[in-house]
């Protein structure tokens, strides 16, 4: 029978994200083989970690769209020649980017959405794995992704991932080695992880830490690194590839979720793990806009030992020590909700704050949209913002009415959206501003989809 065809040809985060995919086909798709399109350097030493799966090298990813016809064709890349494989591919279903001489066209609720959170992702409710599969899944249930809950490995060593893909995005060598001689004065050995791109920061960590033989970084292969990750009781990391490594391992991790980053979307994926960010507004940005990066005042080193030593001591307990959270600092608990889609869930005091109830509130408006079956998910995700907040749930309703009626005008013809229609729109009502505009850009005029568009909105109105 004709294979699954996946092209992910990103980095190593990316392709850890899309195992639960792989998970998910050989469930929908027993009787197919799953074929992907990856980067070797990444793929060939975690094969024996990944859901069966034939994979394949980037640079053969035109051969392999041409050989065959595919039951499906996923296009998880960013890469323009992946784009232009899904375009060419043989197959009665995609999904993703495809370039066609009449331009880039997205297959797929889903990867229309995200694609539309570029520069746009404040308020995001789902998380970039669950994003990967969840137009596989017509009634949006995702429990079958193949998550594992996380278990210590009993050895006193604790990772300390060093790196990430930006400097604002991870601490400091002076924040780590500080840390690193705390949690050894209570007794863990901590090791320094990193590739050859953190290596200069392995050496300076371990300098100022007085830890030489702590620091891996540059000195592991990705196989090795995984062994190391295996008998950890603990890793500390930003959000980074091997964090995504970790967490898909069942290793323990505590993310330090700092910079622009979003914990809700590329946060630890599977339930059980823990989120620490900083108690601002701001935090979960696509880009800082501000100066200096608050957000990383609010981590100190031994507030950070201290909630991961009692993560250690205490574990699933530690919601009943409510007083290890400093000020500065929120913690959460990532978990799966009754669809099996990824969520927060509060540690110990928080600030008051509508943001989680306008995510929620979010997540149930997109999943009616997708699904008209689930619309009456809305009106119990919208009575709490009601409740907390009844001027912003009044502008929230105003707001949509007004976005339903500026679509209504483009499909019929009267007033064509602006190209900067969803940035003259108040931060509020962005994420739902941001999708309208590209699916009626994503339709190439077609009538009949601008159509359901509008009828996606008419139901959620009627409900909020």
């Amino acid at each position: 029978m004709a294979p699954v065809l996946v092209l992910q040809m990103q980095r190593l985060g990316d392709l850890v994200l899309s195992f639960p995919l792989l998970h998910f086909l050989r469930k929908r798709y027993p009787a197919q083989a799953t074929w992907v399109v990856a980067e070797p350097a990444f793929f060939r030493p975690l094969m024996r970690l990944a859901p069966t799966a034939v994979f394949f090298p980037a640079d053969q990813c035109e051969a392999i769209v041409v050989s065959q016809p595919y039951a499906l064709g996923i296009n998880l890349s960013t890469r323009p020649a992946a784009a232009r494989s899904l375009a060419a591919m043989w197959t009665k279903q995609r999904l993703g980017p495809a370039i066609t001489p009449e331009g880039m066209h997205i297959h797929g609720f889903w990867q229309l959405y995200r694609q539309a959170l570029t520069q746009n992702n404040r308020g995001n409710p789902f998380h970039w794995s669950d994003l990967n599969l969840l137009d596989l899944a017509p009634d949006a249930d995702i429990h079958q992704s193949g998550h594992s809950l996380p278990r210590p490995a009993r050895t006193g060593r604790v990772g300390l991932v060093l790196g990430a893909s930006e400097r604002a995005k991870h601490p400091s060598a002076s924040f780590w080695a500080r840390l690193a001689r705390r949690l050894a004065a209570a007794g863990c050995m901590p090791l320094f992880l990193g590739g050859e791109a953190e290596k200069a920061l392995g050496e300076e960590t371990a300098r100022l830490s007085g830890l030489p033989q702590a620091n891996l970084c540059g000195k592991l292969p990705l196989d090795s690194l995984v062994a190391v990750m295996r008998r950890l009781d603990l890793c500390i990391t930003p959000d980074t590839g091997p964090m995504h490594l970790a967490n898909w391992l069942g290793v323990p991790v505590l993310n330090l979720s700092l910079g622009p980053v979003h914990a809700r979307e590329t946060g630890p994926s599977s339930p059980g793990q823990w989120i620490l960010r900083a108690a601002l507004s701001c935090t979960g940005c696509w880009q800082c806009r501000n100066a200096k990066l608050r957000c990383h005042g609010a981590f100190a080193p031994n507030a950070v030992a201290h909630i991961a030593l009692s993560i250690i001591r205490y574990g699933d307990a530690l919601q009943h020590h409510a007083d290890i959270l400093p000020p500065g600092l929120e913690l959460f608990r990532t978990e799966r909700n009754d669809l099996g889609l990824h969520q927060l869930r509060p540690v110990g005091p928080h600030r008051q704050s509508v943001r989680p109830l306008l995510e929620n509130f979010w997540q149930a408006f997109f999943l009616g949209l997708y699904q008209p079956a689930l619309a009456p998910l809305l009106p119990a995700a919208m009575l709490p913002l009601a409740d907390s907040a009844p001027a912003l749930h009044q502008r929230l309703q105003s707001g949509l009415h007004q976005i339903y009626a500026a679509c209504a005008r483009h499909t019929a013809g009267r007033q064509a959206l602006p190209g900067n229609y969803w940035r003259a729109h108040p931060p509020l009502l962005r994420l739902a501003a941001g999708f309208c505009q590209m699916w009626l850009e994503n339709q190439q005029g077609s009538r009949q989809q601008q159509e359901h568009l509008l009828h996606g909105l008419e139901t959620a109105l009627h409900h909020i």
